[in-house]
C-alpha cells in the first residue's frame, strides 16, 4: 500500500514539474517567435499540445488508480479468507474445546468435513498408526456423497514405501496430478489411480519426535494444486488432533486408572479421601460412601460429616491427630476410631493420611485412605488371646518341666495366673488326706497377719458351700455372699472379686487356686476357661512331683538295702575266704605229697578238692571286686610292670589249663613300658578274660596272649579259637549276671560276673576294651590301658 501511494505522489510530482517546465517552453517559443506560425496557428498547437499533455497525465493516473484497487481488491480477498481460516480454526477447536474424551471422535469427523468443504476436496481422512501393526490402524474420514463407496477405503498406508518415507522425513505429501507421480512411485501411484483419486495432500503428524499418522484430504474430480493457506490450516488443525488424541490418551488412562482404582478400592475395602485446604472442598470416593454406610452422594461431606459419626470416646483423639498434621509438615496421619453407622452397628476404621504443603509453607491438599478394619482387629483381638492363652499354658508347662520341689513349683504358678490375670493377691492350697482338708502350700500378696486366718479350708467351709460346682471355675463379685474363713481377710483388704480355680488330677480335686483380682478387672469366660486347663496342668504337675518324691524315698530305701546288702555280701566273703585259705592250703600240701605219699585215688580227690577251691576262691575274690568296684572306694594306683601281672594271671589258672589241655601262648617283650593302676585290679582283670577263654575253648585248643605297645597305651589281645558269641548277645556281654546261656542245665559253668568285672577294671584304670566273636569261630578281646606318663600321673614328682 505505501509503495502504491509512492508511485502515486512520484506520478503527480512528475506531472506538475512537467507541466510546469512545459509551460515555460511553450511561452518561450511562442513569446519569442521562434515559429513561424500565425497567431491562431499557435494557439490552436498550443490547445492540442496542453490537451494531450493533460491526457496523457490522466492515462498515468488511472493506471495508478486501476493498480491500486486491484491491490485492495486482493487484500480484502486475503483479509476474508484469512478470517475465514480463522473462523474455520476456531469452529474446529470449539469441537475439543470442554468436550469429554467420548466426543473427540465426533470432534473430528466434524472437523474433516469442514477443512475439506473449505478446500474443496472430496475426502478428508485421518489415520492414527497403531503401536502392534498387527492391529489395524484408527482411521477417521469424511466423504462427499458423490464419491463412489467402493473407493471411500482406498488411501495412502505404511505399506507405501515412497509415502512412507516422506512421512517419516517429516515432509509433506503434495500430488497435484496422480498421473506424474515419479517411477519411485508406481505403487502409490497405481494405487491412487485404481480409486478415482487425481490429486492428494498428505501432512504427517508428530507426537514426541515421532511419527504417529497423518492427515489428509484427495479430489476425485480435479488436478489441484492445494493452495499454502489450505496447507496451513491442515498443519493447525493436524496440531488440534494430535493434541485432542493425547488429551483422550490421557483421559482414558486417567478414567481407566480411576476405574480400576475403585474396584481395588470396593475389594479391599479401602475408601479415598481430599480436602483441598483452599477452597474447604471434600471428597469421598464411592467405596468411602459405603464404609461409613452411605449410597455415593447421599450425603454432603464435611470434617462435621466424619466427625458426628465417630464414636464420642474416640472425637477428642481424632481431632488432636487432625490439627497435628494440619500443623506440623510431613506429619503422617495414621488413626484408628470407631464409627457407628445409622444401622446402629460399630465400625472401626484406620485412617492413613498427609498434608500436601507448597514452597511457601502454605496448606494444599489433605488426602488420605480409609479402611474398615473391623474383622481384622477382632481377628487380631482373638489372635492375640489366643497367644496370651498359649503363653500362660506354655508358661506353666516350662514351670512345671523345671521344677522338682513342691514349694518352689506352686510358688512361680501363683506369680504367672496372678500376671495373667492382672492379679496381685493369690493363694494355693492342696488337699491333705488325712486332715480331710485343703492346706494353705503358697500365696503371694497376703499379709502376714491374716495368713493364720486361711491356713486351711475344711470340707465344709462356706466357701466350698458357695461355689457352684467345686470342679470347674468360677468367678463373683458379690464378695458379701462369701462366708467362711476368708471372710475377714475379704473385709480387711477390700477385695472386690474372688476367681475360684479347682487343681483336677484324673478327675480328683487335688487342691484349689484362689485369686483376688481388683473391682476394675476384666475377666471373661474365655480366661476362666483357660484357667481351667491351667488348673488341670497343675494338678497333673502336683501329681507327679509327689510321686517323684516318693520315687525319691523309695530309691533311697533301696540304696539303703543295696548298702546293707553289699556290706553283707563283703562280709560274708570275708568270713568264707579265711576258713577257705585253710582249706585250699592243706589240700596243697596233702595233693604235693608233703605229708606223705598219696595212691592214685587219694591224689584224684584232692586234685579236685584243689581246683574247687581255686573256683571257690575266684568268685569270692569276684565279689569282693564286684563289692569294692561299687563301694566306689580309694583305689591305691601305681606304676606297674605288666609282664609281672600277665605271668601271675597265667599261673593262677595253670590247674585249669592243664585239666583241659589248653595251651596259653604268650606273646609279649619283657622290657615293655609301666602302666598305671591298681595291680591286684589288673591281675583279675586278665584272669577274668584268659578264664573265659579257656572255659569256652577246646580241650588241646590254643589261647593266644598279645602285647604290643601303641599311642601311649599297651594293648592286650586275648584271642581263642572256642565257640564264640552269638550276635544278638553282643549288646548285653559286659552286663552284671549275664550269661548267654542262663539256662539250669547250662554246659559251661559260671556266675555272669567276669565280663562285667573286667569292663568295670577297665574304666577305672580310664582303659578301652572292645569285643569281637563269631559264633563257631572263636573270640577276640582287645585291651587298652594307659602307659604310665610321670608328668600326668605323679605331677608332684
Amino acid at each position: 500500500m505505501r509503495k502504491d501511494i509512492r508511485i502515486l505522489l512520484i506520478s503527480l510530482s512528475f506531472c506538475l514539474a512537467f507541466w510546469f517546465i512545459d509551460t515555460y517552453i511553450v511561452e518561450l517559443v511562442f513569446n519569442l517567435s521562434a515559429l513561424s506560425l500565425s497567431s491562431s496557428q499557435k494557439a490552436f498547437l498550443h490547445d492540442v499540445y496542453v490537451k494531450f499533455f493533460v491526457f496523457i497525465g490522466f492515462i498515468l493516473f488511472g493506471m495508478t488508480i486501476s493498480r491500486m484497487a486491484q491491490k485492495c481488491q486482493y487484500a480484502e480477498v486475503e483479509l476474508l479468507s484469512q478470517l475465514r481460516f480463522e473462523n474455520i480454526i476456531a469452529e474446529i477447536s470449539s469441537y475439543f474445546i470442554g468436550h469429554r474424551s467420548e466426543n473427540i471422535d465426533d470432534g473430528i469427523r466434524l472437523s474433516l468435513k469442514k477443512i475439506a468443504e473449505f478446500a474443496d476436496a472430496d475426502r478428508g481422512y485421518l489415520v492414527i498408526f497403531s503401536r502392534d501393526r498387527a492391529h489395524k490402524d484408527a482411521v477417521y474420514q469424511w466423504h462427499d456423497e458423490q464419491v463412489d463407496n467402493e473407493y471411500i477405503t482406498n488411501y495412502p498406508n505404511r505399506d507405501f514405501p515412497w509415502w512412507m518415507e516422506k512421512m517419516s522425513s517429516p515432509e509433506i505429501v503434495h500430488i497435484p496430478d496422480v498421473s506424474k507421480l515419479p517411477a519411485s512411485a508406481s505403487k502409490e501411484k497405481e494405487s491412487l489411480e485404481q480409486a478415482g483419486i487425481m490429486s492428494a495432500l498428505s501432512i504427517p503428524l508428530q507426537s514426541n519426535g515421532n511419527l504417529i499418522g497423518f492427515i489428509g484430504f484427495d479430489s476425485f474430480s480435479q488436478k489441484k494444486v492445494w493452495p499454502p493457506n489450505y496447507i496451513k490450516l491442515m498443519r493447525v488443525v493436524g496440531d488440534i488432533f494430535v493434541d485432542s488424541l493425547d488429551r483422550k490418551k490421557a483421559e482414558d488412562s486417567i478414567f481407566e486408572h480411576r476405574g480400576r482404582l475403585a474396584r481395588a478400592q470396593e475389594i479391599s475395602h479401602i475408601g479415598s479421601w481430599e480436602v483441598d485446604l483452599r477452597t474447604k472442598e471434600h471428597f469421598w470416593s464411592d467405596e468411602m460412601y459405603r464404609i461409613m454406610g452411605f449410597t455415593p452422594g447421599e450425603i454432603s461431606i464435611g470434617r462435621n460429616t466424619y466427625l458426628d459419626l465417630i464414636h464420642t470416646d474416640d472425637r477428642v483423639r481424632f481431632n488432636a491427630f487432625v490439627d497435628k498434621a494440619l500443623s506440623t509438615p510431613g506429619y503422617k496421619f495414621d488413626i484408628k476410631t470407631r464409627v457407628i453407622k445409622k444401622t446402629g452397628s460399630i465400625r472401626i476404621l484406620r485412617s492413613l493420611g498427609e498434608v500436601l504443603w507448597d514452597n511457601d509453607g502454605n496448606q494444599l491438599l489433605f488426602q488420605g485412605t480409609t479402611q474398615d478394619i473391623t474383622e481384622i482387629s477382632l481377628a487380631e483381638e482373638d489372635l492375640q488371646r489366643k497367644n496370651r492363652d498359649l503363653l500362660i499354658l506354655q508358661s506353666t508347662a516350662l514351670i512345671a518341666a523345671s521344677s522338682l520341689e513342691m514349694e518352689d513349683f506352686l510358688g512361680d504358678i501363683l506369680k504367672e495366673i496372678g500376671s495373667y490375670v492382672d492379679c496381685v493377691s493369690g493363694s494355693i492350697y492342696l488337699f491333705a488326706p488325712k486332715e480331710k482338708n485343703f492346706r494353705l502350700c503358697s500365696s503371694n500378696g497376703i499379709p502376714d497377719g491374716l495368713k493364720e486366718g486361711i491356713a486351711q479350708i475344711s470340707l465344709d467351709d462356706p466357701l466350698l458351700q458357695t461355689i457352684p460346682d467345686i470342679h470347674n471355675t468360677w468367678i463373683t463379685g458379690r464378695m458379701y455372699d462369701i462366708h467362711g474363713c476368708l471372710e475377714p481377710l475379704i473385709s480387711e483388704e477390700g477385695i472386690g472379686k474372688l476367681v475360684y480355680i479347682p487343681i483336677i488330677s484324673r478327675d480328683d480335686l487335688v487342691g484349689i487356686i484362689l485369686l483376688f483380682p481388683g473391682k476394675e478387672t476384666v475377666i471373661s469366660k474365655a480366661d476362666l476357661q483357660i484357667l481351667g486347663n491351667v488348673g488341670r496342668q497343675i494338678g497333673i504337675t502336683v501329681e507327679n512331683i509327689r510321686l517323684l518324691d516318693e520315687t525319691r524315698n523309695a530309691y533311697e530305701e533301696l540304696k539303703s538295702l543295696d548298702r546293707m546288702k553289699d556290706e553283707f555280701v563283703s562280709n560274708i566273703t570275708h568270713e568264707l575266704k579265711t576258713p577257705l585259705i585253710s582249706i585250699k592250703g592243706y589240700s596243697e600240701v596233702i595233693y604235693e605229697g608233703l605229708l606223705g605219699d598219696l595212691d592214685e585215688k587219694q591224689k584224684k580227690c584232692l586234685k579236685i578238692i584243689v581246683s574247687n577251691s581255686e573256683r571257690l576262691e575266684r568268685l569270692i575274690e569276684s565279689l569282693l571286686n564286684m563289692n569294692s568296684l561299687n563301694f566306689e572306694k580309694h583305689h591305691v594306683f601305681s606304676p606297674v610292670h605288666l609282664k609281672d601281672v600277665l605271668d601271675n594271671a597265667v599261673n593262677n589258672l595253670a590247674m585249669k589249663t592243664e585239666d583241659k589241655g589248653v595251651l596259653i601262648k604268650k606273646d609279649y617283650s619283657s622290657d615293655m613300658h609301666l602302666v598305671y593302676g591298681n595291680c591286684e585290679f589288673l591281675k583279675y582283670l586278665f584272669i577274668y578274660i584268659l578264664d573265659n577263654a579257656i572255659k569256652f575253648s577246646s580241650k588241646g585248643s590254643e589261647v593266644s596272649l598279645i602285647v604290643y605297645e601303641e599311642n601311649e597305651y599297651l594293648h592286650a589281645i586275648i584271642r581263642d579259637n572256642g565257640i564264640g558269641i552269638p550276635q544278638n548277645c553282643m549288646d548285653r556281654i559286659f552286663e552284671r549276671f549275664y550269661q548267654v546261656d542262663g539256662s539250669a542245665t547250662r554246659i559251661y559253668g559260671g556266675n555272669g560276673l567276669g565280663l562285667y568285672l573286667a569292663k568295670n577294671i577297665v574304666d577305672l584304670h580310664s582303659g578301652m576294651i572292645e569285643l569281637e566273636s563269631e559264633e563257631g569261630v572263636g573270640t577276640d578281646v582287645h585291651i587298652a590301658i594307659p602307659l604310665y606318663d610321670q608328668e600326668v600321673h605323679d605331677p608332684e614328682c
